[in-house]
C-alpha cells in the first residue's frame, strides 16, 4: 500500500535550525534570545525546543512596530 500525500502528517512546528535559517541568524543567536527572553515565542516538548512559524512571523512583524515607539 502506498501513502497518499494527504495521508502524511506534516508538523506545524519548526526546529531551531529551520527558524534560524528563516530569520538568517545562527542557532546560537536564537539560543541566546531564548535565554534572554527576547526572541520569538517557543515551546519545549520533552526538552526539545520547537517554534510555530505563525508565531515567529508575528514576532518578526511586531519588531517593525516597536522601532518607532
Amino acid at each position: 500500500m502506498t501513502e497518499q500525500a494527504s495521508d502524511v502528517l506534516v508538523s506545524p512546528l519548526r526546529t531551531s535550525h529551520e527558524v534560524a535559517a528563516f530569520l538568517r541568524v545562527s542557532e546560537s543567536t536564537l539560543s541566546r534570545w531564548r535565554a534572554e527572553e527576547k526572541g520569538p515565542p517557543f515551546i519545549r516538548i520533552g526538552g526539545v525546543t520547537r517554534y510555530r512559524i505563525e508565531q515567529v512571523e508575528q514576532w518578526l512583524a511586531s519588531l517593525g512596530t516597536d522601532e518607532h515607539a
